[in-house]
């Protein structure tokens, strides 16, 4: 399977899946790629977490969305790979869309523990967050960019598809 879009997941889309997106796009160099975050249960589109935001703009990260955005059935496509911050994520999410690739971040990286949630933390656990998923990612970027050549090739235009056009429009999370 050929992936042109990674989604990363978290419960709430304040915090770490927001973290993940944004350390992701700084990081990788590679074929064009969707990149975007969403949560489970936002009921309405709110603020990010601040100390989030801070600790990205700490490490010279301006965040590409400052609002927390719930998964719809238009983020997941057949070229999809969900990248869930915690197991319980990924479970959550696989009970919704059970057709699709979900995986942690964890796993993606090669590690065992699941990022820690420093929600009702201080700036150091925000900072220890951060850290470890950044750490995470780039070592999950070597597998995901195997994941993205080492299948059969599509036409480029097939890689962005109407749906993903219109989508642009309203997610500036969208990276090329």
């Amino acid at each position: 399977m050929r992936y042109d879009r990674i989604v990363f997941v978290c419960r709430d889309n304040s915090c770490l899946s927001i973290i993940a997106e944004n350390v992701f796009i700084s990081r990788y160099e590679g074929e064009p790629l969707y990149v975007a975050s969403r949560g489970f249960t936002v009921l309405f589109e709110v603020p990010c977490n601040p100390k989030a935001e801070a600790v990205l703009a700490e490490h010279g990260i301006e965040p590409v969305r400052t609002t927390c955005l719930e998964i719809r059935n238009g983020d997941i496509t057949d070229s999809t790979l969900v990248v869930a911050l915690k197991e319980e994520d990924r479970r959550r999410f696989l009970s919704r869309f059970p057709y699709a690739d979900a995986r942690t971040l964890a796993e993606l990286a090669d590690e065992t523990a699941d990022v820690h949630d420093p929600y009702g933390g201080g700036t150091a656990d925000y900072e220890q967050c951060y850290e470890d998923i950044d750490r995470m990612v780039q070592k999950a970027i070597p597998y995901l960019q195997r994941l993205l050549t080492d299948s059969h090739e599509m036409d480029s235009s097939q890689l962005f598809e109407k749906e993903i056009m219109e989508e642009q429009k309203k997610d500036d999370s969208f990276r090329m």
